[in-house]
């Protein structure tokens, strides 16, 4: 085993569900290497796929245990024994030579056979012709030379006319136990509005709360960013803010703590600036640290993740009642691995779409409108056969049913070929099932499934609600 995963590991788990012999699990304090099941990945892909996604290269080569690639290559044949490598197998030993074995065979199969070397001719004897060769040779001669021959042209066919691929056909509308009579349509047209801050005084009392509302955990701010949906608030501008409030509050706050220790009578004495500067030292230590992926990391404001304040997370639970009642989000779609920025984030999102994790809720007022992503693109999984597999993946059966004060997805892809694959692929499940608690009694729902987006919405107990029927 010539990977490690050194004490930097931030226990995301991204690597554990990449790894193809299931060699990485949950250690304490951080996630592990199987050295009997490391394969560095080869036979599998020409990277190791546990350092491909790690956010902050914990997972390293252990320079006190170096491995040849016959050596991995041996092991995972030991312990992949149905996959069939063959000797052209993915290797990161092999990634960037010049010319691959396959093509250097094929070359040398097509590799032009030598001339053979010239005779050497015998000397010519001058010899003299019978009179009846003579006449013959004079009768040739005389004959009119042939005309020369002319190749014949073979008519090449006709290129043969691409086959028109048959039009998709729309997926029949599957109904399910508790589903409205309504049309979804219609109960979309009825629920249009996702919340009161995005207008009017809502939206108003949010921006002239933004040095207090600053100080709320990253994720609310975007909540309230998506809510308000104008660009004099943004997660970035309140936290700035924030920080700027905070460099007031904090020295009062001491002031205040400095008052209740020695008396009033401090504030008026010269020894009350000690405890302002312990107000603004503390309020620019925190600034620094909420900004720090900006200071250390220089990444730009739209990549940056702004923590709450000190007393940030109290105050979210305070108003989290009224932003859920007003802002309309209930859930947004997760990030795979927090501050992971590259190409790797778009694998990632998909990995997650297939264990049905991405998905957001919303609340309209009188209903809840679920929208789940469903899988769009195979994962490139370099295991033998997996290159028959199409890009895009073949549409979803689903599943749905309101249970207990739970809805409840499942989704299960019907193709055989993908089943087959995807079946011996831990990070690959060909179906997945998704359970949503509910936090209101729901009476029925409504649901459209469209381009591998699920959309439902979920119809609140309201008593007095009444749904259009179908005449």
């Amino acid at each position: 085993m010539a990977t490690m995963i050194t004490s930097e590991c931030i226990n995301c788990g991204a690597c554990e569900p990449e790894c193809p012999n299931n060699a990485i699990s949950q250690g304490d304090p951080v996630y592990v290497i199987d050295p009997v099941l490391c394969t560095e990945c080869v036979g599998f892909h020409d990277y190791e796929a546990c350092a491909a996604v790690c956010p902050v290269d914990c997972c390293v080569t252990d320079p006190n245990n170096i491995e040849t690639e016959e050596v991995l290559v041996a092991r995972a044949r030991e312990l992949h024994k149905e996959t069939d490598f063959g000797e052209n197998f993915q290797s990161r030993f092999r990634k960037g030579e010049a010319v691959p074995v396959a093509v250097a065979a094929a070359e040398q199969k097509v590799a032009p056979t030598p001339m053979p070397a010239p005779t050497p001719t015998a000397p010519k004897v001058a010899v003299t012709p019978k009179p009846a060769a003579t006449a013959a040779v004079a009768k040739a001669a005389a004959q009119p030379p042939a005309a020369p021959a002319v190749a014949k042209v073979v008519p090449q066919p006709a290129p043969a006319k691409p086959i028109p691929q048959a039009k998709k056909e729309a997926r029949p509308k599957k109904t399910f136990e508790k589903e409205l009579p309504a049309s979804f349509r219609e109960i979309s047209e009825r629920f249009q509005s996702g919340g009161s801050l995005g207008q009017g005084l809502g939206r108003a009392i949010v921006l002239l709360a933004q040095p207090v509302l600053g100080a709320l955990p990253h994720s609310t701010k975007k909540r309230l960013e998506d809510a308000v949906q104008s660009p004099l608030f943004t997660a970035a501008g309140s936290t700035g803010l924030n920080i700027v409030h905070n460099a007031v509050l904090y020295p009062l706050v001491c002031m205040a703590v400095a008052a209740l220790l020695h008396g009033p009578a401090i504030i008026f004495s010269q020894e009350i600036n000690f405890y302002v500067l312990i107000g603004i030292s503390l309020a620019a230590a925190e600034g620094v640290f909420r900004l720090r992926e900006g200071i250390f990391r220089v990444k730009p404001a739209d990549e940056m993740r702004f923590p709450a304040s000190v007393y940030g997370a109290a105050l979210s639970m305070i108003l989290q009642p009224l932003l859920e009642r007003h802002a309309g989000v209930i859930r947004e779609t997760p990030i795979p691995v927090d501050g992971f920025y590259s190409s790797g984030f778009v694998d990632k999102l998909e990995r997650e779409r297939r264990y049905g994790n991405v998905y957001t809720l919303e609340d309209r007022g009188g209903a809840i409108l679920l929208r789940m992503e469903f899988p769009r693109r195979t994962p490139d999984i370099g295991l033998v056969g997996s290159n028959k597999l199409p890009v895009e993946m073949p549409d979803y059966d689903y599943d749905l049913a309101l249970v207990d004060g739970q809805f409840v997805v499942k989704g299960k892809c019907t193709d055989e070929q993908v089943r087959k694959i995807s079946s011996s692929v831990g990070a690959f499940p060909p179906e997945f099932t998704t359970v949503i608690p509910l936090r209101e009694r729901v009476v029925g729902f409504a649901h459209h499934f469209e381009n591998k987006l699920l959309e439902v919405f979920l119809l609140k107990d309201r008593g007095n609600q009444r749904v259009a029927s179908h005449q």
